[in-house]
């Protein structure tokens, strides 16, 4: 079941009031789009110098990686670079 949260306007933005079980820690989240979804992730999530990625989503490309190639080999750097593209590409939607 999806659970609802109501949304305030103030001034030119708006806010999301977030019921209780979905609250973070401390004063910041980051936000990014995939889709027509916004997601909000704690802020110290740490992510990875090189791509700029959470470890969650690093290992979710792996993952995927290795489901697709089956027993060939890949490159994890081209893999990670492409990754990268089409995962900005999708913030900006």
């Amino acid at each position: 079941m999806n659970d609802m949260a109501k949304v305030i306007r103030s001034g030119g933005g708006q806010s999301v009031e977030l019921p209780e079980g979905y609250r973070f820690e401390g004063e910041e989240v980051r936000i990014h789009r995939e889709g027509e979804r916004i997601v909000l992730e704690p802020a110290d999530l740490e992510l990875d110098p090189e791509t700029g990625l959470t470890i969650r989503e690093l290992r979710a490309l792996v993952t995927e990686a290795e489901d697709e190639s089956g027993d060939a080999e890949w490159d994890t750097q081209t893999m990670l670079r492409e990754f990268r593209a089409e995962f900005d590409a999708s913030r900006r939607m």
